[in-house]
């Protein structure tokens, strides 16, 4: 289990933001253990289709595949409208009414982690989220409408995959036998 328990304050409109993201991070397929985990964003995006956001809250201007990325997913923003400064579930989609996904790309080293797999992506398996405004999609709106609130929340995160063990003194022989 990776745990990643994290207090945001953030505010944005289009392209614009300010917020933490921070707490303890163990990642044990790149070997990141730290109490004091520390996004330090400076890029804040959203992309509303249909009724949902995707925001993505990233350190630095590098591409994804380089950057560490915390990525909310919120399906249904009538929702949150309905239920702002209250606690929402954060977990699985189907689950819960938010998703949210942390790739520590930059922490764990992209060449590092390229031979396991592509990406290291955290998933939020509980939690919660405290919105105190959503944007609904209305980009005409007046700047108070187009704002995003996020005034806390607490994710525990996991790794979905299975990760094999690359040590080859640990390996089975062919007759699968350690």
């Amino acid at each position: 289990m990776h745990a990643l328990g994290l207090v945001a304050l953030a505010g944005c409109s289009v392209g614009e933001g300010v917020g933490e993201v921070r707490g303890p991070l163990h990642v044990e397929l790149c070997d990141v253990s730290t109490e004091l985990f520390d996004l330090k964003p400076t890029f804040f995006g959203g992309d509303f289709h249909d009724g949902s956001l995707v925001i993505r809250v990233a350190r630095g201007g590098e591409t994804a595949e380089f950057s560490d990325e915390f990525v909310w997913r919120i399906n249904d923003t009538s929702y949150v409208a309905a239920h702002l400064n209250e606690r929402i579930p954060v977990g699985p989609a189907g689950v819960a009414p938010v998703q949210a996904t942390f790739r520590p790309n930059a922490s764990c080293g992209r060449i590092n982690i390229a031979r396991y797999a592509p990406t290291v992506a955290l998933e939020a398996m509980s939690g919660y989220v405290i919105f105190s405004a959503i944007y609904r999609g209305d980009p005409n709106a007046d700047a108070t409408l187009r704002l995003t609130e996020v005034t806390q929340f607490s994710v525990e995160l996991r790794d979905p995959r299975v990760v094999r063990d690359t040590d080859p003194s640990r390996q089975p022989n062919r007759a699968g036998h350690p």
